[in-house]
């Protein structure tokens, strides 16, 4: 029985050193949109404080202009919105020891975290971060995220290796590392036409399943007690068709997160609605007109905030 469990133990460690060659063998593509979140990084460690940082999903990668933010307020901005399927505890959790004194954050989640969406993200874009940027494991807290993160480097190591043994698909001029600028926002898609057909669809709004979003906002808030940081909660930019069908669910939600949510908001859901055409690719992407609507429209709104 001993000698079994020792043989089951040696073939064990094998296979995981046979898997682990494997992946870290694989090819390693550092244009890939992912690997922006090492540039994002930099700045969070680099940039002085005071400084305005935008944490969210792809909504504020693809629909903010931080130089005009910067410019209005005088103070740097670090736009840290990358994919909404890394979910909003690494969104929050990779922000959290970088905050320093004077520093604003405004955390813009996309409604997919009020609607079941998984806190804790999905395995392959937490394992293709990770893989790409190592230094992005400090914003894995949980056994599900670590979990996540393994199965998910998998995926992507099998999925690099499938794509460098076939032939060599036309890559993509706007979802790469390359097409962010300085400050973090992506601007590869602001001179691209936008996709014919592209779907406006948004997740359903559930307010069952919006309090483990709001918890998890308040347990964030109420840790930077001992920090100088102002914190606010904005919400995302959608096209108004998407708003009208879900009009009753969306004021429902702001009500709840009116009664129990700890940080400040910024507006109400309709005060982030714009028409469709001023939309790149998703519902939450914008297009150069709409990106500097909206960058007009955050700065009044969080001018307001400030001042109260």
């Amino acid at each position: 029985m001993f000698r079994l469990t020792n043989n089951l133990f040696a073939l064990g460690c094998i296979v995981a050193l046979v898997i682990t060659s494997i992946v870290l063998a694989s090819p390693h593509d550092m244009d890939n949109y992912m690997a922006a979140a090492i540039d994002k990084h930099r700045l969070l460690d680099t940039v002085k404080s005071p400084r305005i940082i935008l944490a969210g999903g792809s909504n504020v990668a693809f629909s903010v202009d931080s130089q005009k933010i910067a410019d209005y307020y005088e103070m740097p901005v670090i736009n840290m919105g990358l994919n909404v399927n890394l979910g909003l505890r690494y969104m929050l959790s990779e922000v959290q020891p970088a905050l320093r004194d004077g520093d604003i954050l405004i955390i813009l989640p996309e409604y997919d975290h009020f609607s079941g969406f998984s806190l804790d993200g999905r395995s392959r874009e937490l394992g293709t971060l990770i893989k790409l940027c190592p230094e992005c494991i400090s914003g894995i807290t949980t056994p599900t995220q670590a979990f996540n993160v393994a199965l998910g480097i998998f995926e992507a190591s099998e999925s690099d290796i499938l794509r460098a043994i076939k032939q060599p698909e036309k890559e993509s001029k706007v979802y790469i590392r390359q097409g962010f600028n300085a400050w973090g926002d992506m601007v590869a898609h602001l001179d691209q036409p936008s996709p014919s057909g592209f779907s406006e669809h948004i997740s359903r709004v559930e307010i069952s399943a919006a309090k483990p979003a709001i918890e998890l906002l308040n347990t964030f808030y109420r840790s930077l007690d001992a920090k100088n940081v102002q914190v606010f909660v904005m919400f995302p930019s959608i096209p108004i068709r998407q708003y009208k069908a879900q009009k009753e669910n969306f004021n429902a939600l702001y009500k709840l997160i009116e009664a129990e949510l700890a940080p400040p908001v910024i507006g109400a859901p309709q005060d982030f609605v714009y028409a469709g055409n001023l939309f790149y690719d998703t519902p939450y992407h914008m297009t150069r007109a709409g990106r500097d609507e909206h960058t007009i429209h955050m700065i009044d709104m969080l001018g307001s905030a400030l001042q109260k």
